[in-house]
């Protein structure tokens, strides 16, 4: 079990394979839960949607949630949104390395569909400096790059995760 705290999760961008609009471009957002929190990003467009640097979603932590859940869902007027696809990572693990780039792969009945890039991090409830990472990024200091997506932690599904995307 991990120590309380917050996570902050900055969505930067994706790459989608799946279009869920017949006519016209998507606008997706991201869905992210964390234990019983769910909470919404803005929206962006199309294919390779690009989310504004600086935004970020914020979740308070209680240290007994397993999973970071990311849902892509393409926002529709007049109907109900379509899921695109989505995705998870191991909340146990960005308490102990506290910041971190990364792909997510994204799912849709068993089919990798896309991926989805977030900067996290995560902040003991004991401080908090107030600085922020979301104007910085992390990709400048070299996480998404060269360092954990690459050990797989964005990709453990399966009967664990939430969905068992696999």
């Amino acid at each position: 079990m991990s120590v309380a705290g917050y996570i902050y999760v900055y969505p930067r961008s994706a790459n989608l394979r799946r279009n869920t609009d017949i006519v016209g471009s998507m606008e997706p957002y991201v869905r992210v839960t964390v234990g019983n929190e769910i909470k919404n990003s803005q929206r962006a467009s199309g294919l390779n949607p690009q989310w504004r640097s600086g935004e970020y979603i914020a979740f308070n932590y209680r240290g007994n949630e397993d999973w970071i859940t990311f849902e892509v869902y393409d926002y529709d007027v007049g109907s109900a949104d379509d899921l695109v696809g989505g995705g998870c990572f191991d909340a146990e693990i960005l308490a102990s390395v506290k910041r971190v780039s990364q792909w997510i792969p994204l799912w849709h009945r068993g089919q990798q569909i896309g991926e989805l890039y977030v900067d996290l991090e995560f902040v003991p409830a004991s401080g908090y400096g107030g600085q922020g990472y979301g104007q910085q990024g992390y990709g400048q200091q070299g996480y998404g790059q060269q360092g954990y997506g690459q050990q797989g932690y964005g990709q453990q599904y399966g009967s664990q995760s939430p969905y068992g995307y696999r």
